[in-house]
């Protein structure tokens, strides 16, 4: 019974996996400039090679990436609009899970089952299909992200360098994840990332004249600079809730709570690391806390920004299945899931839609995210190292 309940979720994640990667190909193979980004990456590609300046604004939108993502996407934009868009869907599909399968079973503590690896990949759905639907290169960051803690689990310090390199050459932030395992693992990580973050900054200068890389690095720093006021409307960070609820922050108070929030977030990263022993345990917990730092004090966090909240909180919520947690934690985290995902989306209809949106649901998702996580600070976690655990029990349960 218990073997059949394993190879049920086993399944029903693959399938479910393969059903939509292949369903977003065939979207984007007929409608390749509908509900899709792809078209601001393959006009930046296009725009690289031209020599012109990849930063400028058109009517497909902002390019916010660097250089390198310009030209590491070549490969799709060189083939015609449908067969690119189709493939980069397939390819970022394919990291991201890859990302998270390997986080799950390399850097998480405890002896992750096939059932829980299942479990994880079908509970970050609610949280991704909005990326997966527009083809937002923020899956691929985040699979980088993922594979560079599974390499630092396995103490790969020059694996773990180069992926995380390359997530902060796709989206800036994940540079506040690298800034604390270079405090927490100075030695063993602090001058590999520094050399590959400085050979993926040099790269774009063998695809390219001199003159046109350094002129699109200065448009590419004068964009970050200003990403807070573009599109200011789709910020969905924690001053957004103040400015909901009638007490907007001025730019230079948000910044100060950014700051002020990266400094409490990378202390609690050194007492959890004082605290517990087990290296998984301590990198879970990081990743943990940065995803928590990016949704609520990212400086451009968006919608589709809350991608890199759902491996986290849909490991907390297995988790608390598998360590029998108390219903009330584990009613919170479910709550924060669906605040973050789908009740501000069109799956609840538009009116309730528009209701949460207007209410700040994603914040507050975030904020009910972060409480849980506050609360386990400082536990080690504890699992059972028989085949036999409470998972096996929930995953009967679920497939009865």
């Amino acid at each position: 019974m218990i073997a059949r309940a394993h190879s049920h979720w086993v399944a029903t994640a693959v399938v479910t996996w393969v059903a939509i990667t292949l369903g977003l190909a065939i979207y984007g193979y007929h409608y390749p400039r509908t509900h899709t980004v792809y078209d601001v990456y393959e006009l930046a590609s296009r725009r690289w090679w031209a020599g012109e300046d990849l930063y400028l604004d058109s009517s497909q939108g902002y390019y916010r990436y660097s250089p390198l993502f310009a030209v590491g996407i070549t490969p799709f934009a060189l083939l015609p609009d449908s067969w690119g868009n189709a493939l980069w869907r397939v390819f970022n599909c394919l990291i991201y899970v890859a990302g998270i399968a390997c986080w799950a079973r390399r850097a998480l503590p405890g002896r992750q089952t096939a059932t829980q690896i299942a479990a994880l990949l079908l509970l970050v759905l609610p949280l991704s299909l909005q990326s997966l639907q527009n083809a937002q290169a923020n899956l691929l960051m985040l699979g980088a992200v993922l594979l560079a803690l599974s390499a630092a689990a396995d103490e790969r310090w020059s694996s773990s360098a180069g992926w995380l390199a390359l997530a902060t050459l796709i989206k800036g932030y994940p540079l506040a994840l690298a800034g604390i395992l270079i405090v927490l693992y100075p030695r063993r990580f602090t001058w590999r990332f520094a050399a590959a973050l400085a050979v993926g900054l040099l790269l774009p200068f063998a695809a390219q004249s001199p003159a046109v890389v350094a002129g699109n690095y200065a448009s590419w720093f004068t964009h970050l600079s200003d990403s807070t006021s573009i599109m200011r409307e789709r910020l969905r960070s924690i001053d957004h809730l103040f400015a909901l609820y009638g007490q907007p922050l001025t730019p230079r108070t948000f910044l100060l709570l950014q700051l002020s929030a990266g400094l409490v977030v990378l202390g609690l990263c050194a007492l959890h690391m004082r605290l517990v022993r087990d290296q998984r345990d301590r990198l879970a917990m990081t990743f943990l806390l940065f995803t928590a730092w990016v949704a609520l004090f990212g400086p451009a966090t968006e919608s589709c920004t809350y991608v890199v909240i759902a491996p986290a909180v849909a490991w907390l919520i297995l988790d608390s299945f598998v360590e029998s947690a108390s219903w009330a934690s584990r009613l919170v985290l479910i709550a924060s899931l669906v605040l973050m995902g789908p009740i501000g989306t069109d799956v609840v209809g538009q009116t309730v839609r528009n209701f949460a949106n207007e209410h700040g649901c994603k914040p507050i998702g975030a904020l009910l995210f972060l409480s849980i996580l506050l609360l386990r600070l400082g536990q080690p976690h504890r699992h059972e190292t028989s085949e036999i655990t409470s998972a096996n029990a929930f995953a009967t349960k679920a497939a009865a």
